[in-house]
């Protein structure tokens, strides 16, 4: 089969050979050209210079000489050789090709993408299929394509692919390996990625990656940040130095020894010496599974937040409330109501109220002074919010339970009325769900200011 393609080829390049003798001279150099890739066959190494003398775009090939012969021809793919140019420059050309001369890559990802510029937004001119090669040509300045808010480790290396595409890949992902025309470097084995180097990839982003429990992306996504379970220390982590595995969360805490990972199955770990085995569901799911001391399975989920500043989102949820609380204070401080006494709103997030009561016992518990504090720690559902502004929580010195009044800052007032908080443990028994509901029996109170 191998013979027969290469008669074929030999018959094409008679033939191009014969056109040239009858439309031009074929010994006239029509310019030079770098080799782009090794030819294996005629052994000449990328970088190599030749002079050009006829271009085919029917046949896609240019016909060119050999370094060393001034008769010899050869059919060369156009793609294998930069446009022809003076020798001046083609010698200027491989200059700047030198420093990655034999140097290729093969993607460890599929998917990898080629791109017209130095940067992770620019255009994508093509898709590299995992252990794909590229020629790399030469390296630029460009924008580092970013992991968890910091640069990744390489550079943009110009590539060039099997077909022809060139372009800008960054190396993170790119396993760089010699090749020269006759043999290839005992490097390109480490090159020839197979699964279990795709794990590592996997494998390293598990163990460089902090890791967070699931729930909290439904917390950003319903955006209801509870900061009692929402916590920067609420983590997995995995310390490569020390072979340690630390985690902590409402259902689990402590710290975990082991000797070696290695992969079990596909995107599964075990960590040797631990309890402990780690199954990626993607770049930014893992579940952690381990046994207790009583042999008992578990398993919790976890997720990458990316970008994304746990103490940063409690921020911004304790100064939602905080705005919420100080618009009441400045729309008083001071409500009164003919039949519900005063109620005062303090800067410090503390209330005084007289004259409450009508409304002990039955919302108000008896016995209480008629001071103590409050907060907004409750989320009202999407039906409430046309209706309500939020839900105040009151804590009255020295009682229990705690009352809580759905609240509407209006015109003349202040509205209140009797809310009913309901709590369920989600989460598998760990996190404390509070639901917030306005009976339809609700004492609604209105206080002017």
């Amino acid at each position: 089969m191998k013979a027969n393609k290469k008669r074929f080829h030999s018959l094409i390049l008679a033939g191009i050979v014969a056109a040239c003798s009858i439309f031009t001279s074929c010994d006239r150099v029509i310019g030079y050209s770098v080799l782009l890739w090794n030819d294996r066959e005629n052994k000449l190494e990328d970088g190599t210079i030749v002079p050009v003398y006829f271009k085919s775009n029917i046949s896609k090939v240019y016909i060119a000489g050999l370094p060393d012969s001034k008769k010899e021809k050869i059919e060369v793919p156009l793609w294998q050789l930069s446009k022809p140019e003076s020798k001046s420059k083609a010698l200027k050309r491989a200059k700047r090709y030198e420093e990655y001369r034999n140097t290729y890559a093969k993607s460890i990802i599929d998917g990898l993408p080629i791109r017209d510029d130095k940067v992770n937004i620019s255009k994508q001119v093509y898709r590299l299929r995992k252990n794909e090669t590229v020629r790399t040509l030469f390296k630029g300045n460009g924008v580092a394509p970013t992991k968890g808010g910091k640069p990744l480790e390489g550079e943009w290396l110009y590539v060039l692919t099997s077909n022809g595409t060139e372009g800008w890949c960054f190396s993170y992902n790119l396993k760089l390996f010699q090749m020269t025309s006759d043999s290839v470097a005992e490097s390109q084995n480490d090159a020839e990625v197979s699964a279990e180097e795709e794990q590592d990839t996997v494998l390293e982003n598990i163990l460089n990656t902090t890791w967070y429990p699931d729930y909290y992306t439904t917390m950003i996504a319903k955006k209801q940040i509870d900061p009692e379970y929402f916590r920067a220390d609420y983590t997995l982590g995995f310390n490569i130095d020390d072979k340690k595995i630390t985690i902590k969360c409402p259902s689990l805490e402590g710290e975990y020894p082991y000797e070696n990972c290695v992969k079990a199955e596909e995107r599964e770990y075990d960590f040797e010496g631990s309890p402990i085995h780690i199954s990626a569901r993607g770049h930014r799911t893992l579940v952690f599974k381990y046994t207790d001391d009583r042999g008992m399975p578990h398993a919790l989920n976890f997720v990458s937040l990316g970008d994304r500043k746990v103490d940063q989102i409690v921020q911004e949820e304790l100064g939602r409330r905080a705005r919420l609380y100080k618009s009441i204070v400045s729309f008083g401080p001071d409500f009164k109501s003919g039949n519900y006494g005063t109620i005062s709103f303090n800067d410090d997030s503390t209330f005084t109220w007289t004259g409450f009561g009508k409304l002990v016992p039955s919302v108000i518990p008896q016995g209480a002074k008629g001071r103590g504090t409050v907060e907004i720690k409750y989320f009202i559902p999407e039906n409430l919010k046309s209706s309500w502004d939020g839900m105040l929580t009151l804590h009255f010195d020295g009682k229990e339970p705690e009352v809580n009044f759905l609240f509407k800052q209006e015109v003349a007032g202040l509205r209140l009325a009797v809310g009913k908080v309901t709590t369920s443990w989600e989460n598998n028994g760990t996190i404390k769900q509070a639901s917030v509901s306005l009976p339809a029996n609700s004492i609604v109170l209105f206080f002017q200011k």
